[in-house]
């Protein structure tokens, strides 16, 4: 009776031995299939999303395309344009009389340069004064647009003398800027 037991208890462990391993074999299969059947599922819940992506991106483009942009930036460019000219009138015109104001110092300095230093000094002095003078003149009579071309054509022919006064133009702003600064602190 044991060894019956012991093949009963046998066949009882085979059976769950046997039983077992179909389970875990079905199980795998099952987990691949639930893989496969849920790679799926999102692939057909991703390729909606995908097409209206495509088709946003799509209508953006075309709107895009569609837009005239020259009719938008054309009344900025020349409101840019006007503002710009305004203010180099404003700028020449605040030159041109600085420059006069500086000739007419000049002029009445003269007299204390030739007795301090001497009369070729006071004439230096005189001379200095009417080509700042004439300087200031040649401004007031002409407009912006004389001027900018003045600027390129010399710009043109040196370039090196252009870029060296501009560089002491800034440095000259940027020290008269750094005064006023000081006098408002």
């Amino acid at each position: 009776m044991a060894d019956d037991n012991e093949k009963a208890g046998a066949t009882t462990d085979t059976s769950k031995a046997t039983s077992a391993a179909p389970v875990k074999v079905a199980a795998t299969r099952s987990g691949a299939d639930d893989a496969a059947s849920t790679k799926s599922g999102l692939s057909e819940q991703i390729a909606p999303l995908k097409d209206q992506a495509e088709k946003a991106v799509k209508a953006a483009s075309e709107k895009l395309n569609s837009v005239d942009w020259k009719s938008h930036i054309d009344p900025i460019k020349e409101q840019a344009g006007k503002t710009a000219k305004s203010a180099a009138i404003v700028a020449k015109d605040k030159t041109g009389s600085a420059m006069q104001s500086l000739a007419k110092l000049i002029t009445d300095t003269a007299g204390t340069v030739d007795a301090k230093l001497g009369p070729q000094y006071g004439d230096y002095a005189r001379q200095a004064a009417e080509q700042v003078a004439g300087a200031a003149h040649s401004l007031d009579e002409k407009d912006i647009d004389q001027l900018l071309d003045e600027a390129k054509d010399f710009v043109r022919k040196s370039p090196a003398v252009a870029i060296g006064a501009a560089a002491v133009v800034g440095f000259v702003l940027m020290r008269l800027a750094k005064g006023s600064d000081q006098d408002d602190a």
